[in-house]
């Protein structure tokens, strides 16, 4: 299993630490949740000039551009990633509050400011697959901050993220990324942003939407309902990338799909596919 939700990921990111125990710099181990002292006040006074617009509006028509490169002047000043999170930790919560939530808003917005993240050591590492391993950067719900670095030609499993949205950024390396939607079924229609999706069991299709070589300061987004599965390999060099999600509800988490990679309908983009563990 590759994949955590919510509470393993918490259980995880303070696994063998004791109550009040600083886990990273100003980072400390709290009734069993990790809280980062003096992060908002001190991250918005030094952010106050990097301001992300409100992010709880109507949604917004949505683009399948997904997959871009940083422009230069967006890294003009750097940040670190307790900087970062306390910007975005007050935008995070009016977006999961919101009614009709700008998913796309929010991520253009939070891509701006990662962009000026300083590449910061993680505090731990920990295997999560074959031949690639994740560390937290930082956790502070309902974001998380990631780095995930890939040996050379490895795979991160086609799979999909109910309940949250994310960022893939390159940092080192390269990688392919492949994303796709799932096609509604004939005669009933999904909310696939609430987590319906079809049944366990049963064989569906998804619709290939990306297909790009991420390379450093390169990235591709996904919402709750745009992109949402995708499939990563890394290049002869192996990769190393940044990973950035927002949980919408304490059920988000990843679950992979089965499938042989091949085209059942190349015209269309088509892949008939199958959960393997939902």
């Amino acid at each position: 299993m590759q994949f955590w939700n919510v509470e393993q990921i918490t259980k995880h990111s303070h696994a063998d630490h004791e109550a009040g125990e600083e886990i990273s710099p100003g980072v400390v181990v709290q009734r069993r949740t990790i809280l980062r002292v003096g992060l908002v006040g001190a991250g918005l006074a030094v952010l106050g000039g990097l301001g992300l617009p409100g992010c709880a509006s109507s949604k917004s028509s949505s683009t399948r551009e997904n997959t871009r490169g940083i422009a230069p002047e967006d890294a003009a000043r750097a940040a670190s990633a307790d900087e970062f999170v306390a910007k975005v930790i007050p935008q995070a919560r009016s977006l999961i509050a919101a009614p009709a939530p700008d998913e796309e808003a929010y991520l253009a917005a939070v891509t701006a400011l990662l962009a000026r993240v300083d590449n910061t050591p993680t505090w731990r590492e920990s295997p999560a697959g074959k031949d690639w391993t994740m560390d937290t950067i930082t956790y502070y719900p309902p974001i998380i901050l990631m780095q995930i670095k890939m040996a050379p030609r490895s795979v991160i499993n086609l799979h999909d993220h109910r309940h949250y949205n994310g960022v893939l950024l390159a940092t080192q390396g390269a990688a392919r990324c492949r994303n796709f939607d799932i096609v509604q079924p004939d005669g009933k229609r999904l909310d696939i942003a609430a987590g319906e999706v079809p049944g366990k069991g049963e064989d569906f299709f998804i619709r290939q939407n990306a297909d790009a070589v991420l390379r450093p300061r390169q990235l591709s987004t996904l919402t709750r309902d745009r992109d949402n599965i995708h499939h990563v390999e890394a290049g002869d060099e192996g990769a190393t990338l940044v990973d950035f999600f927002t949980h919408f509800s304490p059920k988000a988490r990843s679950y992979e799909l089965a499938w042989d990679g091949k085209a059942y309908d190349e015209a269309k983009g088509l892949f008939k596919v199958a959960w393997k563990d939902a």
